[in-house]
């Protein structure tokens, strides 16, 4: 016998069932007759047999609630797992309109380089897998430590046989074709952009330092590594607010054409928050209820550009990185952080990383990162998003009002259900 899984997220759209468990991270489109099978009844047994394949049938004995503890006790305390987001330098050529960073430090010095190198190394014998972002600032302005330090992983994943990751968030402005086949060849291959709208929009949201146009160099290097045969990946961010909303819709259509049907390319729609920076109370954030962003992707997807929300309905896709102790923010003068937006709020200060490579924390401000989350939250333990967040889509969320900081994919599923879901074949029934 049976039942109906607590993790399975449901949409019905056109006599089709759009199903996604977020346990199992699997999910597909299914005939009407599934919604039976769901609710006890009888069905085609090739139904129930890939509904069960899939999480959404579970044994009626099955404990889910402590199905979902022991997932997130695994897999929030690894320790073959060690993900640095490194401030390679923490200026930028780039003057944004919602920043919140100062500035005040250059590239990252070579005793912490070589700190960050004793670290990786002490560590990769115990490893599986080894994942650097590259943040700032402006991470390519320090061309030459990325690269010297790319060199040091992939050498040392490749001695260790771990599983190697790299990603940089960068502005675009410095990602020449001969940069983007060098960091490729170091492991580097994944991005985040962004492009606030057209030229004349953007260029007043994301100017240069001391004044001046960006959208024309970011666009010719995209367009430049579009035509590069490379394997790598590019999320096209928007950041969106109250007076570019107007025109996204139309701009989201200019990068279908343009990078729809690569998948090297996806859509990713972000709002505009107020993170703490100068600018904070002239910003022209969104009405959090309506969000138009779930409309956003779904013109992106009929343009051939897929939006980045895989991970959000997948096991600890939405869970912050500030939440894994394995994730430490790197500073360019080696202090260390948990959260890449509150730099200078005192309870990020979490630690220092000090010379031979040893992790020196403070513990009394890295636990409150760290807490049980849904572990304790009975309310998310009865969420089903529950596997795909843990209780920790944003610790710094939770520690400036107490509360569970759900991610917006609860409140938008059933819209993006039909995107998510749209590549999966449906499940035939035999007549």
């Amino acid at each position: 016998m049976y039942k109906r899984s607590r993790y399975t997220l449901q949409r019905q759209q056109d006599g089709a069932l759009y199903l996604q468990n977020t346990f199992t991270g699997r999910g597909g489109i299914y005939p009407a007759e599934a919604l039976g099978l769901l609710k006890g009844r009888d069905g085609p047994p090739e139904v129930q047999a890939r509904l069960i394949q899939e999480g959404h049938l579970v044994p009626q004995h099955a404990d889910e609630l402590a199905r979902g503890q022991a997932q997130q006790l695994v897999g929030l305390n690894k320790s073959d797992v060690l993900h640095l987001i490194l401030m390679p330098t923490e200026k930028c050529n780039f003057r944004c309109v919602y920043c919140y960073e100062r500035f005040e430090h250059g590239v990252m010095t070579p005793p912490v380089r070589q700190a960050v190198r004793s670290l990786v190394a002490q560590q990769a014998p115990s490893l599986k897998a080894l994942k650097i972002s590259w943040f700032g600032g402006e991470p390519l302005i320090a061309h030459q430590v990325m690269v010297e330090l790319s060199e040091f992983f992939t050498e040392v994943a490749a001695q260790h046989r771990l599983k190697y990751a790299a990603h940089a968030t960068t502005n675009g402005s410095l990602l020449t074709p001969e940069r983007a086949a060098q960091y490729a060849a170091l492991g580097l291959r994944d991005y985040q952009i962004t492009l606030d709208g057209p030229a004349h929009f953007h260029d007043q949201k994301r100017k240069l330092l001391g004044g001046g146009a960006t959208f024309e160099t970011i666009w010719r290097n995209l367009t430049a590594l579009q035509a590069q045969t490379l394997d790598f990946r590019v999320q096209l961010r928007i950041n969106l607010d109250k007076e570019n909303l107007a025109i996204a819709s139309g701009f989201v259509t200019t990068l279908g054409e343009q990078f729809g049907h690569d998948r090297r390319f996806q859509l990713h729609v972000h709002p505009v928050e107020r993170w703490g920076g100068e600018n904070d109370g002239a910003l022209q954030v969104l009405d959090a209820p309506h969000s138009p962003i779930p409309a956003l992707y779904a013109q992106g997807a009929a343009c051939g550009l897929s939006p980045a929300i895989d991970p959000l309905f997948s096991p600890f896709g939405a869970v912050c990185y500030a939440a894994l102790p394995f994730s430490f923010v790197v500073r360019a003068d080696g202090r260390l952080n948990k959260c890449t937006v509150a730099l200078d709020d005192e309870r990020n200060q979490v630690g220092r990383l000090a010379p031979d490579g040893s992790l020196h924390l403070d513990q009394d401000r890295l636990r409150p990162w760290l807490v049980d989350n849904a572990l304790t939250d009975t309310g998310c333990q009865s969420c089903a998003l529950r596997p795909a967040c843990q209780g920790a889509a944003c610790p710094l969320d939770r520690m400036n009002t107490g509360e569970r900081p759900c991610p917006d994919a609860k409140r938008d599923f059933k819209a993006y259900l039909p995107l998510l879901l749209a590549g999966r074949q449906e499940v035939s029934v035999t007549q």
